[in-house]
């Protein structure tokens, strides 16, 4: 009898520790569909967008770069449904700035403020 509760308990506590496990290395969650990453331009030079998406095998048949966005508009980068993370290169005359986003399960907004002789900064700021 002793043993049998011994043997319950030791496949009680793997079955506890191989889930705490599986939990670990869960994936991050995907993005919802509407998701997106958001950019308010004030800088000044034309300024290009590229996404690269990270997830599964055959995701990045969906990168693409949004051209020529000129000073005073606004845009937005929708993460594709199976997306767990971008990376978004920020490009202006000049200079560049990649952001690595690792959630895609929430919207990320940034602001591009400054001037070629000031500099470009690409601001995180919330949503």
């Amino acid at each position: 009898m002793r043993h049998t509760k011994r043997s319950s308990a030791c496949g009680a506590a793997a079955l506890g520790l191989a889930l705490a496990g599986a939990v670990l290395t869960a994936p991050s969650a995907a993005a919802a569909a509407d998701n997106y990453i958001s950019f308010e331009h004030n800088a000044g030079s034309l300024i290009d967008t590229c996404y690269e998406w990270k997830g599964p095998a055959g995701i990045e048949s969906k990168n693409y770069c949004q051209h020529d966005r000129p000073i005073g508009t606004s845009w937005k980068g929708f993460f594709p449904a199976e997306a767990t993370g971008a990376t978004v290169t920020v490009y202006w005359t000049g200079g560049s700035k990649p952001l690595y986003i690792n959630e895609a399960d929430k919207n990320r907004c940034f602001k591009l403020e400054g001037t070629l002789v000031s500099g470009i900064h690409v601001l995180d700021v919330n949503c």
